[in-house]
């Protein structure tokens, strides 16, 4: 038993040397993305105030679209309502850029702090990729491989806080923090202490950080559930949002024109939609050409960042009839476990309770790195100073057990 555990040990350890700047760098990133929804929406949004009586549900989309058109912006790919007197329509042309219209007079308010955006952005590209890139193959491939180690760290260390002999006094020392002790006594307190707490949210941080980085770890949820295997890889990480180029053109009359006037209106068939969720929290539209026969809308019953409670309708613009309605509970098992990774890897799964266990865990991976290469260093330097004295090291350890 204890020739496992000193490897399991030595392992940790080396992993930890090998990985711990770019866990570290990850931990940092992590924590500064842990609220970016909250902040974006902050700061970005505007607050429009109604200028007239009426309700969200009176909000009319079509207006908007003759505004933008006619003020040369072009035609969207995606408009965006929101289920708030105060909120404004986003028309968003595909990841280029998004324009705020206030939905009571189609009157464009704003749009995203391009600062802010750029920001996150950096931030993300260094927590992806180290900041190369996020098509950068050399980039992405040590930040996939740190993270990788660090899951097996994680493991390992659930094994290593495990006492050699169970007792009040050896499970309160990993349990709480002491006060009164130093050096290395104190860091390696603080790393038992610290690496409990918080090794359950940093298992499931890691491990779906994994699932996404790695093809044949996301093709296994799916081979485990016995679900059908995506040829073309996992779609609908983000969700609904639209991640098409913007069309950005203006329309002008054309052979359909014709039959698109036997079509029913935008606004006509959001209202059908809206019936089927009285309690939606946002509506994404996604802009029709004039020959499509069909409306694309998507549903979210959350805030973002819970897939369960989004669902897509498909609506014939003729009849304004329901031709389909996609609900999270219609995909299979591994599609399901795969779209609550990228959420749980991020907390949002569990709402703001969630992104704030995300950004503890984040913040004591940090402290963890720290104290663990301080301990390493420590023993190094012990070895070169007293190559035939190793055993002071046990000692302390010995020392803090016993107290």
């Amino acid at each position: 038993m204890r020739s496992l555990r000193n490897i399991v040990f030595w392992l940790h350890l080396v992993g930890g040397c090998v990985a711990g700047v770019v866990i570290l760098t990850m931990s940092v990133t992590g924590a500064l993305l842990a609220f970016e929804r909250q902040i974006t929406v902050a700061v970005d949004t505007p607050v429009v105030l109604q200028s007239q009586p009426g309700t969200v549900s009176e909000t009319k989309l079509e207006p908007i679209l003759a505004v933008l058109q006619n003020s040369g912006r072009g035609v969207p790919n995606e408009l965006v309502l929101h289920n708030s007197a105060k909120a404004p329509v986003e028309a968003r042309f595909g990841r280029q850029s998004t324009l705020f219209i206030n939905p009571w007079t189609a009157e464009i308010v704003g749009q995203p702090n391009e600062s802010l955006r750029e920001f996150f952005g950096s931030v993300e590209r260094i927590h992806r990729s180290l900041g190369l890139g996020m098509q950068n193959a050399m980039g992405r491939g040590i930040a996939d491989g740190a993270n990788l180690i660090f899951l097996l760290m994680v493991l390992s260390g659930m094994y290593l806080w495990m006492p050699k002999a169970f007792s009040f006094a050896a499970l309160r020392i990993r349990l709480f923090f002491r006060s009164g002790i130093k050096g290395r006594t104190r860091e390696w307190n603080w790393h038992h202490v610290i690496g409990m707490w918080t090794s359950i949210p940093l298992f499931f941080i890691v491990l779906t950080g994994v699932i996404m980085s790695y093809p044949w770890a996301s093709n296994l949820l799916f081979t485990m559930t016995g679900s059908p295997v995506p040829t073309n890889g996992f779609q609908g990480e983000r969700g609904p949002r639209s991640s098409g180029g913007g069309r950005g053109t203006q329309r002008g009359p054309s052979a359909n024109d014709s039959q698109a006037s036997d079509y029913r209106s935008i606004d006509e068939l959001v209202q059908t939609a809206k019936q089927q969720t009285p309690n939606w929290k946002s509506i994404s539209v996604t802009v029709p050409r004039p020959q499509d026969r069909m409306l694309n809308i998507s549903i979210d019953k959350s805030v973002g960042g819970q897939p369960e409670q989004a669902f897509q309708v498909v609506m014939n613009r003729q009849s304004g009839n329901v031709e389909a309605v996609k609900r999270f509970s219609d995909n299979s098992t591994g599609r399901k476990l795969r779209a609550w990774s990228r959420f749980l890897h991020t907390g949002e799964e569990l709402g703001l309770f969630g992104q704030i266990i995300g950004a503890i865990a984040c913040l004591g991976a940090i402290m963890l790195v720290w104290t663990g290469i301080s301990m390493a260093l420590r023993r190094a330097l012990a070895q070169f100073e007293f190559p035939n004295n190793q055993a002071q090291i046990g000692t302390q350890e010995t020392e803090a057990i016993s107290k």
